[in-house]
């Protein structure tokens, strides 16, 4: 198998249809229809454990303000993102556990659109005049429509926001070195156990990656993390793992965005291309026929 780095969207999507490779993956959501039209070509929007979500710096100030990151997070309209950047292959994340997974509670409460509100917690904060970078992988035009709704979204609130552009390497590089203040940024489970995830994301300083780099510390969180990794009993962990959902999305740990399939295509030729929920391809299972 041969794996082809293309990071432009287009000119990805151009080489499936002309035959050049045969498979292609992150296919644009708004080129998923019209690729379903071509004779030569299957679409596969495969179940995944995907989550898409803005992280946030809390290392810089304002952004360690509970109530700047609530802010934030109200201004964002994103059943609307989920419609015009999706085209309704998604749904709004409530959570950092992917719905699939062991413990996700559908029910977790999650931020509601609503401007006036976030003006009102800006006011509180005694946050004005703020401007922040969002950070961005180039060539993704997912990313692209993503930020610049939400560019759109927090002008309306009285933030400016500036969209740096970075090849995906350097953009990951900035994110780990803390050299940002808003990034787009996804997650796909290893393991159907939420304990992968809220360990990486949620665990506070006193682990190396600084809770997917966030620097988000809640310690009653942390404490909770290792209560349940370590209970045994289904009913408890449900507990203590619905406690860490509610307490993160409260606190706003990151900006929950959307839940949405891993979206691949094929040439009609290839037979068994898909990907399995914790994104692995399954290429034992795929072969190319004349």
């Amino acid at each position: 198998v041969q794996w082809i780095y293309v990071p432009d969207d287009n000119t990805r999507m151009l080489k499936l249809k002309a035959g050049e490779v045969d498979a292609a993956i992150f296919v644009p959501f708004n080129m998923m229809a019209e690729l379903a039209k071509d004779a030569n070509i299957d679409v596969h929007p495969d179940p995944s454990s995907r989550e898409d979500f803005m992280i946030i710096n809390e290392a810089k100030k304002p952004l360690d303000n509970v109530k700047v990151r609530q802010a934030i997070c109200q201004a964002i309209d994103r059943e609307a993102i989920v419609k015009a950047v999706l085209f309704g292959n998604g749904k709004v994340a409530n959570s950092f556990i992917p719905g699939g997974a062991l413990y996700y509670n559908p029910d977790n409460p999650t931020c509601k659109y609503d401007p006036d509100a976030a003006k009102k917690l800006l006011a509180d904060a005694g946050a004005s005049n703020l401007g922040f970078k969002l950070l961005i992988q180039s060539g993704d035009s997912v990313n692209d429509q993503n930020a610049v709704l939400i560019k759109n979204y927090l002008e309306k609130i009285g933030i400016n926001l500036d969209i740096v552009k970075e090849e995906a390497g350097q953009e990951w590089d900035s994110t780990v070195a803390g050299d940002y203040d808003l990034s787009i940024e996804y997650w796909t489970n290893d393991i159907i156990d939420p304990d992968e995830k809220a360990s990486f994301a949620l665990y506070g300083s006193q682990d190396v990656n600084k809770s997917f780099y966030t620097n988000y510390n809640n310690p009653r969180v942390t404490e909770l993390i290792d209560q349940g990794r370590a209970e045994m009993d289904p009913a408890k962990r449900a507990a203590i793992y619905n406690e860490i959902q509610k307490t993160a999305s409260t606190e706003v740990n990151w900006v929950d965005l959307y839940y949405s399939p891993f979206r691949n295509a094929s040439r009609k030729n290839v037979k068994g291309f898909y990907q399995n929920p914790t994104g692995r391809f399954m290429l034992e299972d795929t072969e190319i026929t004349q």
